[in-house]
């Protein structure tokens, strides 16, 4: 078995975990979900895939517990040899050493963002290079990377980390929500132009496409009330730009 195969390296990472395996695994499973939930389409969630980290010091393969990477369509066999997004690293599932010693060698190599996921004392530690490690700790929030801005969440509590009740509410309920207030958008968004059209008033294209590219939906309302009572299509266009900009 060669030094550096995944074989050996998988041997050589892995430590008897304080906490049961099944647990840490469930742990880095719920990352994945939130990750994959919430990435843009063009990115891919890896979990145990060795990135390449070889370099003029020699080969070196490292398998974060999970990664955010870009221009993959599907995890391949072979190692991963771009520079994920972020990686995590759930502490527990290797030795302490080697985990130090593969979040150093992530840094060295510009990895742009690093979470230890601390599972015993339940903290998300938070590194990129060159900049001090932040901690978060029960009862805060973990900002997310613009990458994983899908369905607009910014920031995740610590809470939903180690809760799969409370996990819920930032994957599969997050979804649903923003997906029926997208939809609700879209209708009344629909709503102001069939209005407009009842009482043939003819729009600019580019005003047609502002209603229907808004996410604001205090600003339809009111866009809704000014087609039904502007006495123009001047004077409808006029007032629902600049809704919309105040928007």
């Amino acid at each position: 078995m060669s030094e550096f195969s995944p074989e050996a390296l998988q041997l050589a990472e892995r430590a008897p975990a304080p906490m049961p395996r099944f647990v840490l695994r469930a742990l880095m499973a719920l990352l994945a979900a939130l990750f994959r939930t919430h990435a843009r389409p063009s990115l891919t969630v890896m979990s145990d895939v060795y990135c390449d980290l070889s370099d003029a010091e020699g080969p070196s393969l490292r398998a974060p517990d999970v990664a955010l990477v870009s221009g993959l369509s599907t995890p391949k066999n072979e190692a991963f040899a771009g520079t994920p997004i972020l990686a995590v690293e759930v502490r527990g599932t290797q030795s302490k050493r080697y985990l130090e010693e593969k979040v150093k060698l992530y840094l060295e190599h510009d990895w742009p963002w690093v979470w230890i996921v601390h599972a015993e004392r339940q903290e998300v530690e938070v590194l990129q290079p060159r900049v001090g490690s932040v901690v978060y700790r029960r009862g805060t929030e973990v900002p997310l990377l613009p990458e994983l801005d899908k369905y607009g969440l910014t920031a995740v509590p610590v809470d939903a980390l180690f809760d799969e009740r409370e996990f819920s509410r930032f994957n599969d309920e997050w979804v649903r929500a923003r997906e029926r207030a997208q939809a609700s958008v879209e209708v009344r968004a629909q709503a102001v132009l069939d209005v407009l059209r009842a009482r043939s008033l003819a729009v600019p294209e580019p005003v047609r496409a502002r209603i229907l590219a808004s996410s604001d939906l205090a600003a339809l309302e009111r866009g809704l009330m000014l087609a039904a009572t502007a006495p123009s299509a001047e004077a409808f266009a006029s007032e629902i730009m600049g809704a919309l900009t105040a928007a």
